[in-house]
Protein backbone atom coordinates (compact mmCIF):
# COMPACT_ATOMS: atom_id res chain seq x y z
CA UNK A 1 0.00 0.00 0.00
CA UNK A 2 2.68 2.46 0.65
CA UNK A 3 4.37 1.80 -2.48
CA UNK A 4 0.96 2.23 -4.29
CA UNK A 5 0.66 5.67 -2.25
CA UNK A 6 4.26 6.80 -3.34
CA UNK A 7 3.46 6.55 -7.01
CA UNK A 8 0.42 8.04 -6.81
CA UNK A 9 2.24 11.19 -5.22
CA UNK A 10 5.08 11.05 -7.55
CA UNK A 11 2.77 10.77 -10.57
CA UNK A 12 0.75 13.71 -9.15
CA UNK A 13 4.28 15.78 -8.47
CA UNK A 14 4.98 14.70 -12.01
CA UNK A 15 0.98 15.76 -13.33
CA UNK A 16 1.44 19.56 -11.91
CA UNK A 17 4.68 19.68 -13.54
CA UNK A 18 3.96 19.01 -16.82
CA UNK A 19 0.62 21.32 -16.36
CA UNK A 20 2.47 24.07 -15.17
CA UNK A 21 4.68 23.50 -18.02
CA UNK A 22 1.71 23.58 -20.65
CA UNK A 23 0.11 26.30 -19.07
CA UNK A 24 3.04 28.66 -19.56
CA UNK A 25 3.17 30.58 -16.08
CA UNK A 26 6.25 33.06 -16.60
CA UNK A 27 7.83 34.26 -13.31
CA UNK A 28 7.32 37.46 -11.56
CA UNK A 29 7.66 39.95 -13.26
CA UNK A 30 10.78 42.54 -12.54
CA UNK A 31 9.48 45.78 -10.62
CA UNK A 32 12.80 47.82 -12.61
CA UNK A 33 12.31 48.68 -15.84
CA UNK A 34 15.06 48.26 -18.59
CA UNK A 35 16.27 50.34 -21.22
CA UNK A 36 17.14 49.21 -24.56
CA UNK A 37 19.39 52.53 -25.73
CA UNK A 38 21.98 54.95 -24.09
CA UNK A 39 19.64 58.05 -24.81
CA UNK A 40 16.56 56.30 -23.58
CA UNK A 41 17.81 55.63 -20.50
CA UNK A 42 19.33 59.05 -20.13
CA UNK A 43 15.81 60.93 -20.47
CA UNK A 44 14.26 59.06 -18.30
CA UNK A 45 16.47 59.62 -15.86
CA UNK A 46 16.63 63.53 -16.51
CA UNK A 47 12.46 63.03 -15.60
CA UNK A 48 13.03 61.33 -12.97
CA UNK A 49 15.41 63.52 -11.00
CA UNK A 50 13.93 66.90 -12.05
CA UNK A 51 11.07 65.81 -10.56
CA UNK A 52 12.74 65.54 -7.27
CA UNK A 53 14.78 68.37 -7.32
CA UNK A 54 18.35 67.08 -5.62
CA UNK A 55 20.46 64.75 -4.72
CA UNK A 56 23.81 64.29 -2.77
CA UNK A 57 26.85 62.48 -4.61
CA UNK A 58 29.39 60.86 -3.01
CA UNK A 59 32.71 60.65 -5.07
CA UNK A 60 35.84 57.84 -4.78
CA UNK A 61 38.28 59.33 -6.96
CA UNK A 62 40.10 56.59 -6.12
CA UNK A 63 44.06 57.68 -5.32
CA UNK A 64 42.96 60.88 -6.64
CA UNK A 65 40.82 61.45 -3.14
CA UNK A 66 37.05 61.76 -2.29
CA UNK A 67 34.57 64.19 -2.49
CA UNK A 68 30.81 64.75 -1.82
CA UNK A 69 28.27 67.25 -3.91
CA UNK A 70 25.11 68.66 -3.02
CA UNK A 71 23.21 69.31 -6.44
CA UNK A 72 19.94 71.09 -7.56
CA UNK A 73 19.07 68.62 -10.76
CA UNK A 74 16.83 71.52 -11.99
CA UNK A 75 19.71 73.45 -13.19
CA UNK A 76 22.64 71.30 -11.95
CA UNK A 77 24.30 73.74 -9.86
CA UNK A 78 26.36 72.73 -7.30
CA UNK A 79 28.21 72.62 -4.15
CA UNK A 80 31.29 70.74 -3.41
CA UNK A 81 33.91 69.56 -1.41
CA UNK A 82 36.93 67.75 -2.88
CA UNK A 83 40.38 66.33 -0.92
CA UNK A 84 42.74 65.40 -3.69
CA UNK A 85 45.07 62.89 -2.47
CA UNK A 86 45.31 64.17 0.94
CA UNK A 87 45.49 67.79 0.81
CA UNK A 88 43.55 70.03 2.27
CA UNK A 89 39.96 70.86 1.37
CA UNK A 90 39.10 72.63 -1.96
CA UNK A 91 35.43 73.92 -2.42
CA UNK A 92 33.27 74.59 -5.29
CA UNK A 93 30.70 75.92 -5.75
CA UNK A 94 28.93 76.13 -9.47
CA UNK A 95 25.74 78.27 -10.91
CA UNK A 96 24.41 79.24 -13.97
CA UNK A 97 25.84 82.64 -13.16
CA UNK A 98 29.63 81.09 -12.90
CA UNK A 99 32.21 78.78 -10.93
CA UNK A 100 33.81 79.40 -7.76
CA UNK A 101 36.66 78.00 -6.17
CA UNK A 102 37.65 78.16 -2.51
CA UNK A 103 41.32 77.67 -1.89
CA UNK A 104 42.71 76.01 1.25
CA UNK A 105 43.00 78.23 4.28
CA UNK A 106 46.98 79.81 3.56
CA UNK A 107 47.19 78.77 0.13
CA UNK A 108 44.65 81.87 -1.13
CA UNK A 109 46.26 84.41 -2.64
CA UNK A 110 44.50 87.17 -0.68
CA UNK A 111 43.33 85.26 2.92
CA UNK A 112 40.39 87.71 3.70
CA UNK A 113 39.20 87.13 0.21
CA UNK A 114 39.18 82.75 -0.17
CA UNK A 115 36.85 82.75 -3.26
CA UNK A 116 38.18 82.77 -6.50
CA UNK A 117 35.70 82.85 -10.03
CA UNK A 118 37.39 80.28 -12.44
CA UNK A 119 36.17 79.69 -16.43
CA UNK A 120 37.07 76.34 -18.33
CA UNK A 121 36.96 78.28 -21.27
CA UNK A 122 39.32 81.21 -20.43
CA UNK A 123 41.88 81.86 -23.04
CA UNK A 124 44.28 83.97 -20.79
CA UNK A 125 44.34 81.40 -17.59
CA UNK A 126 45.70 77.97 -17.92
CA UNK A 127 45.03 77.52 -13.93
CA UNK A 128 42.01 78.84 -13.63
CA UNK A 129 40.70 76.62 -16.65
CA UNK A 130 42.49 73.76 -15.11
CA UNK A 131 40.62 73.72 -11.84
CA UNK A 132 37.07 74.60 -13.63
CA UNK A 133 37.54 71.94 -15.52
CA UNK A 134 37.52 69.50 -12.49
CA UNK A 135 34.47 71.09 -10.64
CA UNK A 136 32.70 70.73 -14.26
CA UNK A 137 33.84 66.76 -14.78
CA UNK A 138 32.72 66.73 -11.09
CA UNK A 139 29.07 68.23 -11.56
CA UNK A 140 28.30 65.99 -14.55
CA UNK A 141 28.79 62.84 -12.95
CA UNK A 142 24.84 63.50 -11.98
CA UNK A 143 23.61 63.86 -15.19
CA UNK A 144 23.56 60.99 -17.41
CA UNK A 145 23.07 63.08 -21.00
CA UNK A 146 26.52 63.66 -20.11
CA UNK A 147 27.86 59.96 -18.74
CA UNK A 148 26.38 58.86 -21.81
CA UNK A 149 27.36 60.84 -25.02
CA UNK A 150 26.03 60.10 -28.36
CA UNK A 151 27.79 56.99 -29.61
CA UNK A 152 27.58 55.05 -26.43
CA UNK A 153 26.46 51.60 -26.85
CA UNK A 154 24.91 49.38 -23.87
CA UNK A 155 26.67 46.01 -24.24
CA UNK A 156 24.94 44.61 -21.05
CA UNK A 157 22.24 44.77 -18.54
CA UNK A 158 21.80 42.30 -15.64
CA UNK A 159 19.09 42.86 -12.38
CA UNK A 160 21.25 42.93 -9.61
CA UNK A 161 20.84 43.71 -5.99
CA UNK A 162 22.52 47.06 -4.48
CA UNK A 163 22.74 48.05 -0.93
CA UNK A 164 19.60 46.68 -0.29
CA UNK A 165 17.81 47.88 -3.47
CA UNK A 166 16.98 46.22 -6.71
CA UNK A 167 18.45 47.63 -9.40
CA UNK A 168 19.51 47.28 -12.94
CA UNK A 169 23.03 47.12 -13.56
CA UNK A 170 24.00 48.70 -17.04
CA UNK A 171 27.26 48.63 -18.64
CA UNK A 172 27.90 50.83 -21.54
CA UNK A 173 31.21 51.70 -23.84
CA UNK A 174 31.22 55.77 -23.90
CA UNK A 175 33.87 57.64 -25.62
CA UNK A 176 34.38 61.50 -23.58
CA UNK A 177 36.94 64.02 -25.16
CA UNK A 178 38.13 61.71 -27.38
CA UNK A 179 38.96 58.80 -24.30
CA UNK A 180 37.09 55.14 -24.92
CA UNK A 181 36.18 54.43 -20.92
CA UNK A 182 33.72 51.54 -19.48
CA UNK A 183 30.69 53.05 -17.50
CA UNK A 184 28.55 50.58 -14.96
CA UNK A 185 24.95 52.47 -13.72
CA UNK A 186 22.49 50.59 -11.26
CA UNK A 187 19.12 51.93 -12.01
CA UNK A 188 16.46 52.14 -9.08
CA UNK A 189 12.74 51.77 -9.89
CA UNK A 190 12.13 55.18 -10.02
CA UNK A 191 14.83 55.10 -13.01
CA UNK A 192 17.71 56.99 -10.78
CA UNK A 193 21.03 56.29 -10.59
CA UNK A 194 22.27 54.19 -7.02
CA UNK A 195 26.26 54.12 -8.83
CA UNK A 196 28.02 54.66 -11.38
CA UNK A 197 31.64 53.96 -11.61
CA UNK A 198 33.82 54.55 -14.88
CA UNK A 199 36.66 53.06 -15.48
CA UNK A 200 39.16 54.62 -18.03
CA UNK A 201 42.27 52.91 -19.71
CA UNK A 202 45.63 54.41 -18.80
CA UNK A 203 48.63 53.44 -21.23
CA UNK A 204 51.25 51.16 -19.23
CA UNK A 205 48.86 50.75 -15.63
CA UNK A 206 45.96 50.35 -14.33
CA UNK A 207 42.49 52.03 -15.49
CA UNK A 208 41.32 54.84 -13.19
CA UNK A 209 38.18 53.97 -11.87
CA UNK A 210 36.15 56.84 -10.70
CA UNK A 211 32.89 55.91 -8.40
CA UNK A 212 29.65 57.70 -7.46
CA UNK A 213 26.77 56.91 -4.76
CA UNK A 214 23.68 58.76 -5.20
CA UNK A 215 21.41 59.42 -1.66
CA UNK A 216 18.98 61.64 -0.48
CA UNK A 217 17.30 62.33 -3.46
CA UNK A 218 14.76 65.12 -3.06
CA UNK A 219 16.71 66.54 -0.05
CA UNK A 220 17.49 70.29 -0.37
CA UNK A 221 20.86 70.85 -0.76
CA UNK A 222 22.80 74.10 -0.07
CA UNK A 223 24.73 76.09 -2.21
CA UNK A 224 25.79 79.24 -1.46
CA UNK A 225 27.30 81.69 -4.05
CA UNK A 226 29.97 83.79 -2.67
CA UNK A 227 29.37 87.41 -2.47
CA UNK A 228 31.69 90.08 -4.19
CA UNK A 229 33.64 90.92 -0.90
CA UNK A 230 35.07 87.03 -0.62
CA UNK A 231 36.61 87.35 -4.08
CA UNK A 232 39.88 87.19 -4.82
CA UNK A 233 41.46 87.58 -7.84
CA UNK A 234 43.51 84.52 -9.67
CA UNK A 235 46.91 85.01 -10.35
CA UNK A 236 47.16 84.71 -14.44
CA UNK A 237 50.14 82.01 -15.25
CA UNK A 238 50.56 81.55 -19.09
CA UNK A 239 48.96 78.63 -21.29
Amino acid sequence: MRQHRAAAAGIAVAVSAALSACTGTPPPASSVRAFDTPQALAEANQVAAERKGSVTVDLDLATNGKGSCGLRTTDYAASCRISIAGAEEVAYVMVPEGIFVRIPRGQAPQPDRPWLRVDPEDPANALGRAMADVAVHVRDTADLRKALPGGSRIVEKVEESLSGRQTVRYTAHVVVNGQASVLKLWVDDADLPVRTEVGTPVEGGEPVRVVADYRDWGKPVEIAVPTPDQLGELPKLPG
